[in-house]
């Protein structure tokens, strides 16, 4: 994030810039601000975490464009952790890892300076798990680690005004020792939200749960399951465990158990349009589509879908052999098959996030992070081809955000 000092003007300077304003001549003499200067337009927010775990901290900064081959964190703030962001209404929300579970609201200033706004926070919790906004004064927030719930608060104020009853969800397994609610997707006033049980860091079934909210009372309406799959447990990036197709289907991804001994492979299921349960009659395997487990859903405004595929899965969490195991891969959801890994990427860092976000009609800008290098790469839809846009000396990218698309 951003690292700078806030600019203060000293009393002095105050009267001393008054008495010569006063001065001046007509009001068309100075038609800018006081600097001489228009000020900046920030159309996106850079997030990058460096350091070691778990010594680490994150810089946030916002960019006007993205015309640029490398970027560092000198004009970037400072927040202590590991974290990720989310943007909403040209502002930035991010949560650092770690005891108690903190929301924190960037905004730019005329001078393109990242300003710390207000900051949400939830004793006996981790961290913000998923971000859902419904308007400029409700959103939603899952937390996790700990005590796990849903809170209900106002995005412009930053202040909690509600929490929704999670009774129905955590009675359903008594044994559980861990609730995870990870990724929302919000459709005919009801807000999916995906669930993940487990006991002692193991998954307690294979099945893939979801839990349907009904917003009109902002209660739970039922939990609705599915075995075909398991653990909803959303992608290395913000809202990336579900997607919603243009004619308004929701697809909902699943990690599977095979990694923990389980039988459900990585799949899809969907939740059809007016429906509030899985289509029993669709069904991708993508495990066996792709050829190894797969990790989140991303689907693109012109409808082409992407997620990443394990390279080597018993280093999923990649600890063992301190390589980078994962691949992008665009898939047909439609026809429940790989179209094969995208080209010209480079195996990445899942654990050190994956981001896909659009561009202009014909180009998305990838995250990528390795051993030698991590870079944002545009890849042409129209050519099927990738080139590398910019690199990060900064540390690792866990936020590229286009503030202009949820305005």
């Amino acid at each position: 994030m951003k690292k700078q000092s806030l600019k203060k003007i000293t009393a002095l300077s105050f009267y001393t810039f008054l008495i010569l304003t006063t001065m001046g001549c007509s009001d068309d003499d100075n038609p800018n601000p006081g600097n001489g200067t228009d000020p900046v337009t920030i159309n996106f927010g850079l997030t990058t975490v460096s350091g070691a775990w778990p010594n680490q901290t994150s810089y946030i900064q916002g960019v006007t464009d993205l015309d640029f081959s490398t970027i560092g964190n000198d004009k970037a703030l400072e927040l202590t952790g590991s974290a990720s962001t989310v943007s909403y209404n040209g502002a930035l929300y991010a949560s650092p890892f770690g005891a108690p579970a903190t929301l924190v609201k960037y905004s730019f200033n005329d001078d393109g300076d990242t300003v710390e706004e207000e900051r949400i926070v939830v004793p006996g919790a981790n961290t913000f798990s998923t971000i859902y906004f419904e308007s400029e004064t409700v959103a939603y927030g899952s937390v996790a680690g700990g005590i796990s719930k849903l809170i209900i608060f106002n995005p412009t104020t930053m202040r909690i005004t509600d929490e929704v009853s999670l009774t129905p969800i955590t009675s359903r397994f008594p044994e559980t020792t861990r609730t995870y609610y990870l990724d929302m997707m919000e459709r005919d006033n009801k807000l999916f939200m995906g669930v993940h049980y487990e006991n002692n860091f193991v998954p307690v079934n294979d099945s893939a749960y979801v839990a349907v909210i009904d917003l009109n009372n902002r209660a739970v309406e039922k939990v609705i399951a599915d075995h075909r799959t398991g653990m909803v447990f959303g992608g290395q990036a913000a809202n990336a465990g579900m997607v919603k197709a243009s004619n308004n289907d929701i697809y909902v991804q699943g990690l599977g158990t095979t990694l923990d001994g389980g039988s459900s492979p990585s799949g899809l299921l969907k939740i059809p349009n007016g429906q509030t349960s899985f289509d029993p009659d669709y069904f991708m395997d993508m495990q066996d589509a792709t050829g190894n487990v797969c990790y989140g859903i991303y689907q693109m405004p012109n409808g082409r879908a992407f997620t990443a595929r394990v390279e080597d899965a018993s280093d999923f969490y990649e600890y063992a052999t301190g390589q980078p195991q994962f691949k992008y891969f665009e898939i047909d959801i439609e026809n429940k098959s790989s179209l094969g890994a995208v080209p010209g990427l480079p195996t990445t860092y899942g654990s050190r996030r994956m981001i896909i976000i659009p561009n202009t009609d014909q180009k998305l800008l990838f995250t990528t992070a390795t051993n030698d290098e991590n870079a944002v790469f545009s890849f042409d839809t129209a050519s099927n081809t990738s080139s590398k846009l910019f690199t990060s000396t900064g540390g690792y990218i866990t936020g590229l955000e286009d503030l202009n698309q949820n305005q």
